[in-house]
């Protein structure tokens, strides 16, 4: 027998290797390169399908729930609207996130893509989010705005970044309270532009006209990341508060979408869960992950970048909207979707300010 050179022999490993990375990566590039299977087999899918009522208040009979939020035995409503009652469906309830001087940007939400009546066949109801704060004046302000619109909903928790899973919390709380009847339930910030007519015909055609939704939570996931270290970032979080090195995979909190046994699940579990100050690291990481829920990821419906709305704001052709503009835009950027996105369902505009 002729033993093959040991050259010989290195060049046939190192053909091999080639071989099998190249295989490897194509499979790698296939996998990558398409849209999540969770949306694309959505429709097709029977684990999001039930029949059973989402929420069992009589979990909540007898523990002095009312009065508690998260941690704190002293909550109260100081300002609430009560949106959805006299409405059964209401199809889409959504809440915002807000902070309280934001008056303007609250605004132009309720002028644009959260203007209740843009859904005519499908009920939806918006509230915003606010806690509390030091100065009379503001406070004056908040009221006023509330005898107008009647669609605050106010903790008497200070309003700070440090408190933002109370409000996140406090969402949940008057979801389960007042309106269990939303087939789904948004929750967003106040710098964010919704398509509000795609996300509609998106959830439709998805999970159909009609019926239960259940064990759902879809939005833009961050992946298990490092916990923040650095002094200079506001959302700097200690060793003490939270001593593993990453956080798990959680939602983005600009844009959640959950149907209704999500909210009730969280909600349940937010007072047996140590309090952590994260809101969307805790809420839809650490709570969802006790509770068994699987995220389902829509990212690649999402414009995340200001070149991407830009190019589509000034393009020549008005083409199909994005369905949410990046985080963070301000209220003239969300103006100007709006009315971009009026122009291509031919819908009159909003006039700027």
């Amino acid at each position: 027998m002729i033993m093959a050179r040991p050259c010989e022999r290195r060049v046939r490993t190192l053909v091999v290797f080639v071989v099998v990375t190249y295989a490897l990566s194509s499979c790698l590039y296939l996998f990558l390169d398409r849209e999540p299977p969770s949306l694309l087999l959505l429709p097709n899918a029977t684990w999001w399908r039930t029949n059973s009522p989402p929420y069992n208040m009589s979990l909540l009979e007898g523990s002095n729930d009312m009065k508690w939020l998260v941690d704190n035995p002293g909550f109260e409503f100081l300002i609430n609207n009560k949106r959805c009652d006299g409405v059964d469906p209401v199809f889409l309830v959504v809440f915002v996130h807000s902070a309280p001087t934001n008056f303007h940007k609250r605004q132009v939400i309720r002028n644009t893509w959260g203007h209740e009546e843009n859904l005519a066949h499908d009920p939806m109801r918006i509230v915003f989010l606010l806690g509390t704060v030091n100065e009379t004046r503001v406070q004056q302000q908040i009221d006023e705005e509330n005898a107008l619109y009647h669609d605050v909903v106010q903790g008497n928790f200070v309003d700070s970044y440090r408190n933002l899973t109370y409000k996140h919390v406090m969402g949940l709380k008057w979801v389960t309270y007042y309106c269990r009847q939303a087939r789904f339930v948004f929750k967003t910030d106040d710098d964010i532009f919704v398509d509000i007519f795609q996300l509609t015909t998106f959830l439709k055609d998805t999970f159909g006209q009609t019926g239960g939704v259940a064990n759902l939570m879809m939005c833009y996931l961050i992946r298990s990341p490092h916990v923040k270290r650095s002094q200079r970032s506001k959302w700097r979080v200690s060793f003490k508060e939270y001593p593993a090195r990453k956080y798990p995979t959680y939602c983005a909190g600009w844009g959640i979408l959950m149907s209704p046994d999500v909210v009730f699940k969280l909600y349940l579990l937010s007072s047996k869960i140590p309090y952590f100050w994260v809101d969307d690291v805790h809420v839809t990481g650490t709570l969802a992950s006790h509770v068994g829920i699987s995220h389902v990821d829509f990212t690649e419906k999402l414009a995340l970048t200001a070149i991407d709305v830009d190019k589509w704001l000034n393009g020549q052709n008005v083409i199909k909207p994005y369905l949410f503009g990046y985080p963070n835009s301000d209220s003239e950027t969300i103006l100007a979707l709006w009315n971009r996105t009026m122009q291509y369902y031919h819908r009159p505009l909003v006039p700027s300010r």
